[in-house]
């Protein structure tokens, strides 16, 4: 039996949705560890570095997914346009903060918010056939 495209683009639909929500819980989890580093708690920054591999892993899956919901799943480029532009702003983001340069640090987490927020939000919100 044949899949139609709508149950191929419903499966990698999930996919997609699943792993923004593994990168949106690994944002949050930077976040909590970096709220722990601005009050001087520095034992918090190995998990921080770990929890940045984390969001590296995450994020390349959720590339991984959108590409595929939309090739071969029929769906928009533009959720695995703005995965891969927040997969590529991850390294950037992390080189900042390892290089102690908080000014540019900061607001590409930021801007990761929004970016997997944003995909996370359309996925949730539309519908499977």
């Amino acid at each position: 039996m044949q899949e139609t495209r709508s149950t191929v683009a419903a499966r990698y639909l999930w996919a997609l949705r699943i792993a923004a929500v593994l990168q949106t819980a690994a944002l949050a989890w930077e976040f909590f560890t970096a709220g722990r580093l601005v009050s001087a708690d520095m034992t918090v920054l190995p998990l921080h570095s770990w929890g940045a591999i984390g969001l590296h892993i995450a994020s390349g899956i959720q590339v991984l997914a959108a590409v595929a919901l939309w090739r071969p799943g029929g769906g928009p480029l533009w959720p695995a346009v703005v995965s891969a532009v927040a997969f590529a702003l991850s390294f950037l983001q992390a080189s900042f903060g390892s290089s102690g340069n908080l000014a540019a640090h900061v607001p590409l987490a930021l801007t990761l918010v929004v970016l997997v927020v944003w995909v996370l939000s359309w996925s949730w919100t539309r519908r499977t056939t």
